[in-house]
């Protein structure tokens, strides 16, 4: 039995979110429903529901789709959130002492190198390392400047919010999970 009804794995682009969302998918009674709350898609690009709630559902009411992924989810449901999706949501979850929070992390220079290279390339997601793209990444100082600082805000949000309502998150690094795969 556990003590959460539901999870969120806080992250961001370039992460390691869809490896990670990966590997909880491979255990029995984990349901990881992607980027649930994404403003521009539903879970994943091209997918139209989940759990039997529509994006248009979704973006009139946010609470209709977090209940199913409590309720409906075959175990335990959850979802990734990154700073930019549906704000209506996030202090729910943060609040919520029966929602799992994890903090998946990456080296900022990484994670902006190869949002860069997925940009240029057209390649977000590599399933299959035959069809990998090469690309080049210009790196730019005033727009790394405003991912990093992006980047910690949400960050400090997220850490000083849970410090204050006593509750505390599952960190994983990137290369902490890669390792766990291993």
């Amino acid at each position: 039995m556990t003590n959460f009804d539901y999870f969120v794995v806080f992250a961001e682009m370039r992460t390691g979110s869809n490896f990670l969302e990966s590997n909880l998918n491979a255990f029995d009674g984990i349901e990881c429903h992607g980027e649930a709350f994404n403003p521009h898609f539903i879970g994943y690009p091209k997918t139209t529901e989940i759990l039997g709630i529509s994006q248009e559902t979704r973006d009139a009411d946010p609470q209709t789709l977090l209940r199913n992924i409590k309720h409906q989810a075959s175990g335990i449901g959850g979802f990734r959130y990154f700073h930019d999706h549906d704000p209506r949501i996030l202090d729910q979850c943060l609040a919520d002492p029966k929602c799992a929070k994890i903090i998946l992390t990456r080296n900022p220079v990484d994670s902006y190198v190869s949002w860069k290279i997925a940009k240029e390339t057209g390649q977000w997601k590599l399933t299959d390392s035959k069809s990998r793209k090469d690309g080049q990444a210009t790196f730019e100082d005033d727009e790394f400047t405003a991912h990093l600082e992006a980047l910690q805000a949400f960050q400090v949000t997220l850490l000083n919010t849970l410090q204050a309502a006593g509750q505390t998150a599952f960190m994983c690094h990137m290369k902490t999970c890669k390792a766990l795969k291993s």
